[in-house]
Parts: structure tokens; C-alpha cells; sequence
């Protein structure tokens, strides 16, 4: 039987988009539905499961009114985030560990890389002034010390120095079935292919859904990420 010629790299890349715009939607819900349960168990009053346009991530009605405790606020916002975090390595280990279909080890990995790559952006939109999400406002009910800013920066450039080797790592492992991967070269582009660019695209197209900062800020991040993803690919 003659080898199938294997699929070209736009094409791929293509096809890797594609699994990260579903997985970034997924990560979003996930983060949205863990938030609504931690507040609902932290007292913040539930208002029902809304799908709100353009992509219709659900989103769980919330008042933020009343008086909460320190670990309240600081469940509410960041179970989210973790429970992106855990779910989506769990679902990439999962899918490796059973011989998931190749199309379904693609969404696994897209989840679990962009649940991951997220995680830095957000720590540094935590110290820029106007930052939003969920850990920027997690400071911002601390006070917004000015001291603390430059360590949120350091402290999210420093998780995207080593989760860019994590990613990258993964990234060869389940790329290399399609991609060349006897060179640093070839890795670096298999590690862009697979996690870089699907990471800016799907970001980019929910940025309205749920921004790290400004629209210059996020872009000046997403590239920061792709930067780190091919200095760090293993």
C-alpha cells in the first residue's frame, strides 16, 4: 500500500486554528462555570446560566453586592483560571494516554495550551494599570499596592519563561507524527504551528470576550508568547 503524503504545514496550521477556537470557547466556559459555582458557594447570590452573543460562552449571573470575606473573593476569582488549568491538563493526558483519535489529541493539547499560555498574560495584566481579569481584580480588592506591580510583571514573565518549555515540550510530542521534528529548526516551527499561532488567533478572536488589558497590551503579549514559545522549544 503507498505512504500517504503527509498534510502540508498551512494546511495543518490551518486545522490546528480550527481546534483552538473550539478549545479556547471550552476554556472560556469552563473558566465562567468553575467562577459561578466557587461564588455560589463563597455567598455571592446566583442569577441562573446566561449565553450571552457574540460566541454565546455561558456566563453565570452574579451579584457582586454585599460583604464577602478575603477567601471568598479570592475563591470566586481564581477558580476560574484553575479549574481551566486542570482540566485542560487533564484532558491532553488523557487523550495521549488512550490513543485518542488525532483530531481529538488536537483539541486535547489546544485546551490544555491554551488554558496554560493564558495563565502568565493574566498574572502581568494583574500589574498593568487598567489590566483586567480575574487576577487583576483580585489586586485590585487588595488595594492595588503600587510596590506589588513590577512583581506581578516579573512573576508573570517568569511562568511564561517555563509553561512556554512545558507547551513546547508537549507540542513535539504530539506533533511530531506529522512534522519534522530531527532539528531545532524544524521544532521551533512545529512548536509556532501547533500552540503559537493557534493561541493569538483564538485569543484575538475572543479578545472581546474576555481581554487581558488594553487591545495594545494584549497584543504586545500574544507576540511575547509566540517570542517565548520559540526560544523555549525544546
Amino acid at each position: 500500500m503507498p505512504q500517504r503524503e503527509p498534510l502540508s504545514a498551512p494546511l495543518l496550521g490551518a486545522l490546528f486554528v480550527v481546534a483552538a477556537l473550539a478549545a479556547c470557547w471550552l476554556v472560556l466556559a469552563v473558566e465562567n462555570l468553575a467562577q459561578g459555582g466557587a461564588g455560589a458557594l463563597g455567598g455571592f447570590a446566583t442569577q441562573g446560566v446566561v449565553f450571552p452573543p457574540p460566541f454565546g460562552v455561558p456566563v453565570v449571573g452574579q451579584s457582586l453586592s454585599g460583604d464577602h470575606t478575603a477567601w471568598s473573593w479570592a475563591g470566586l476569582l481564581l477558580a476560574g483560571p484553575a479549574a481551566a488549568l486542570a482540566v485542560g491538563l487533564g484532558a491532553h493526558l488523557l487523550a495521549e494516554a488512550v490513543g485518542a483519535p488525532a483530531w481529538l489529541r488536537v483539541l486535547a493539547f489546544e485546551a490544555f495550551a491554551i488554558a496554560w499560555l493564558r495563565l502568565p498574560l493574566l498574572i502581568v495584566a494583574a500589574g498593568i494599570p487598567g489590566g483586567s481579569g480575574p487576577l487583576a481584580t483580585l489586586y485590585e480588592r487588595l488595594g492595588e499596592p503600587e510596590s506589588g506591580r513590577w512583581a506581578a510583571i516579573g512573576l508573570g514573565l517568569l511562568a511564561l519563561w517555563g509553561i512556554a518549555r512545558l507547551v513546547g515540550s508537549r507540542a513535539v510530542a504530539v506533533g511530531r507524527s506529522w512534522q519534522r521534528v530531527d532539528g531545532l529548526g524544524f521544532r521551533r516551527r512545529l512548536v509556532r504551528l501547533l500552540a503559537g499561532y493557534p493561541f493569538v488567533i483564538a485569543s484575538a478572536a475572543f479578545v472581546f470576550e474576555r481581554s487581558f488589558e488594553t487591545v495594545p497590551w494584549t497584543a504586545a503579549g500574544l507576540v511575547l508568547v509566540v517570542v517565548a514559545l520559540s526560544i523555549r522549544a525544546p
